[in-house]
Formats: C-alpha cells, sequence, structure tokens
C-alpha cells in the first residue's frame, strides 16, 4: 500500500469545498460549517443501546465523564489575534463540544429505546 486509505466521503467532493470556502465568502462559509447529520451518521440503535447500559456501568460511567471533561466541560477559550483567528478558534470550540452533544444525544435515545423495551415486555410501569 502506497499510502493511508481515505474512506469515500457523503459531503462535497475536496475541490468543491475549497471552491466554495475560497469565494463564496460568508455565506459559503456558513455552509461549510452548517451541521450535515444525515440518517447514515445517526447510530443503529444497537449502538444506541449499548451507550446508554455503559453509561449506566460505574466504569463507563467514568469514560462518559471524561469525554463530557474533554468536550463540552473544556473551557471557551477562543481570543485570537484578529476577528478572523478568533472565529476560526470558535469554530473549533463550538465543533470540540459537538461531539460531546452528539453522545449525549445517543445515550438519551438509547435510554429511550431501554425503556420502550422494559414497557413491551411488561417489566415497566
Amino acid at each position: 500500500m502506497s499510502g493511508p486509505f481515505i474512506a469515500p466521503r457523503a459531503g462535497q467532493p475536496l475541490d468543491l469545498l475549497e471552491q466554495s470556502a475560497a469565494g463564496g465568502g460568508w455565506e459559503s462559509l456558513e455552509q461549510l460549517i452548517a451541521p450535515v447529520i444525515g440518517g447514515e451518521l445517526q447510530p443503529s440503535d444497537r449502538v444506541a443501546k449499548f451507550l446508554y447500559a455503559l453509561h449506566q456501568h460505574g466504569d463507563g460511567r467514568e469514560l462518559v465523564e471524561w469525554l463530557m471533561d474533554i468536550t463540552m466541560r473544556l473551557p471557551w477559550r477562543v481570543t485570537g489575534k484578529t476577528m478572523e483567528e478568533t472565529a476560526i478558534l470558535a469554530i473549533n470550540r463550538q465543533a470540540i463540544a459537538g461531539v460531546g452533544e452528539v453522545i449525549l444525544k445517543v445515550i438519551a435515545k438509547g435510554k429511550e429505546l431501554a425503556d420502550a423495551e422494559r414497557n413491551q415486555n411488561g417489566a415497566g410501569a
């Protein structure tokens, strides 16, 4: 193998991303950073239930807490030398926090699925 394997992307090809960022102004930049969470990026129900179960376990809870420490709870330091640098730092920090948000949403989905299964099986309230 001559180089790293790069998986196919669901988004735009790199050349279109570069054109968009270079020539479209602020609107193109906003379009680039807009969330693109589609169905294929959502975890399966099995993954959601597993993450919820992991969150319920002592060691798993510690893992999730650590993930929140390095994503959601990081201090918000986004002061750059220029307005552009500050904006880029803010976008970077927002992206890091976004990972934590997604993890929490998946845990919540897993809880809903687990509760629905319990109620369906007659073990719930």
